[in-house]
């Protein structure tokens, strides 16, 4: 999760993890998040807001898609005009802000239990 407001950093962590029962790592920039994401880590799905500090949503999603394109980018603004943008960066979803947990729990059911599905994963019981 990469998002410099530190109130919605907190919603969207609390609603992930809960969602998904796993450990949501959070960055305030793209440049921090950039480098998380280029060391050895195991990470399915970046979720940024366009407006953030440092690099970028748009050019955070450009490098991820350029290194590694199997990561799921998720991009967030507040300006509609925003979406055309994302979708050139690469986003595999726009999330308009502001948005709710039923749009977080909709990207959840999309990118996560669709997508493990489609891989034949179950989940542990």
């Amino acid at each position: 999760m990469v998002e410099d407001d530190q109130l919605v950093r907190d919603f969207v962590v609390d609603t992930l993890e809960f969602s998904v029962n796993r450990k949501v790592h959070t960055f305030d920039n793209g440049f921090a998040a950039w480098q998380h994401i280029q060391a050895p880590n195991p990470i399915h799905i970046v979720f940024s807001d366009i407006h953030v500090p440092d690099i970028d949503g748009l050019e955070l999603t450009a490098r991820i898609k350029a290194a590694k394109p199997e990561i799921i980018c998720i991009l967030a603004s507040g300006d509609p005009a925003d979406e055309s943008r994302a979708v050139a960066a690469g986003a595999d979803a726009f999330v308009l802000k502001p948005y709710g947990v039923s749009d977080l729990f909709a990207l959840v059911q999309t990118f996560v239990v669709e997508d493990k599905e489609r891989r034949g994963e179950k989940e542990p019981f």
